[in-house]
């Protein structure tokens, strides 16, 4: 029981400390300002749509053909496989995005190859673009300080996983805009605004790995703490019951008992209940006694001395000597009232 007893109290201390996370970053997001949490103050909403020359597109088939012999043609190239054509734009020229890989989402892993859809010529995404892209989608004060490549995601949108180029401005928010490699596609605007909520909401859903997600390693393994809680909770209210700590006070009687002090000197008398363990009913005497685990038997610090044949129970003698039980030493918090008739307070 003793185990049951240790495992509870961590369980708790963990459970209570992220709670206690849980209100205090709650009570963040009720006071944010969420149009700054989105970090899109300097974002333009509404991108122009291009004035597409129908009569100068090529053919997709005939695109797609044309692909497919190159790869043929290449020996280093593996054969291509097309999911799906796209007719789209970028930077004010209309472009065909061949997806060769078509994830779920857009930040999930894709692969891409992007088409002038006048020239038919392959358009990639180098830093210039990626600069140029970035600077379409800007309408704040700063200037492009560098651009830099990014393989394996970014700390700013960590759930995505394609590839990016991130271009800081040096205005007053420390604007990044990242542009996907692959497809040229504005995976978002990110600035101090937004990583201090991002931050909060860090804490707020235990992702410490910043993952980009709620259902991470450390919310499933404080799943399995709380778990662990309820159940030594569980375990322990049995016993509790079965050592009669739980007992119905509304139909019981009182009783006056003396009290003493250390010398056996009479300190008067106070009334208390039967079925009220003799912590709580000096307590409610205003007898406070020292009681570091507030009644549940696992510090051993609110002793008082009784007679020596009071019954003893297992939170007694794992906290008590030999010879203090011999000598009558017990925990209020574990005692009531039955048969004794003087409390001897030793704190």
């Amino acid at each position: 029981m003793t185990a049951i007893k240790k495992i509870h109290k961590w369980a708790s201390l963990i459970v209570g400390l992220q709670v206690l996370i849980w209100l205090g970053s709650g009570f963040y997001f009720n006071l944010m300002d969420h149009t700054k949490a989105k970090g899109t103050q300097y974002r333009i909403s509404n991108v122009q749509p291009v004035n597409i020359e129908i009569e100068r597109l090529i053919e997709p088939e005939a695109l797609l053909k044309k692909q497919s012999e190159q790869s043929k043609n290449d020996q280093n190239k593996s054969t291509i496989t097309i999911v799906s054509i796209t007719l789209s734009q970028l930077l004010s020229q209309p472009i065909y995005v061949i997806n060769q890989n078509r994830a779920l989402y857009p930040h999930f892993l894709n692969e891409y190859t992007l088409v002038d859809a006048y020239s038919g010529k392959e358009v990639i995404i180098d830093a210039e673009k990626a600069e140029k892209l970035a600077s379409a989608s800007y309408k704040g004060p700063g200037e492009v300080i560098n651009v830099s490549f990014l393989e394996n995601g970014n700390d700013d949108f960590p759930k995505e996983q394609n590839a990016t180029w991130r271009v800081n401005y040096d205005d007053e928010l420390n604007t990044s805009i990242y542009i996907e490699v692959g497809s040229g596609r504005l995976v978002g605007h990110s600035n101090d605004d937004k990583r201090f909520a991002d931050f909060f909401f860090m804490l707020h859903f235990m992702d410490y790995g910043m993952e980009g997600n709620f259902n991470s390693v450390q919310i499933i393994l404080f799943a399995f703490i709380t778990l662990w809680l309820t159940l030594t909770g569980f375990i322990w209210t049995i016993e509790l019951a079965l050592n009669g700590q739980y007992q119905f006070t509304l139909f019981s009687k009182n009783r006056a008992v003396k009290l003493l002090n250390k010398k056996q000197q009479p300190l008067g008398e106070v009334i208390l209940n039967a079925h009220t363990n003799l912590l709580d009913g000096l307590t409610e005497n205003n007898i406070n006694i020292p009681s570091v685990c507030g009644g549940g038997g696992t510090c051993g610090s609110c002793r008082i001395l009784l007679s020596p044949a009071a019954p003893i129970n297992q939170a007694e003698r794992e906290k008590l000597s030999v010879s203090q039980l011999k000598k009558g030493y017990r925990l209020s918090c574990q005692q009531f009232l039955a048969g004794n008739k003087t409390i001897t307070l030793v704190n």
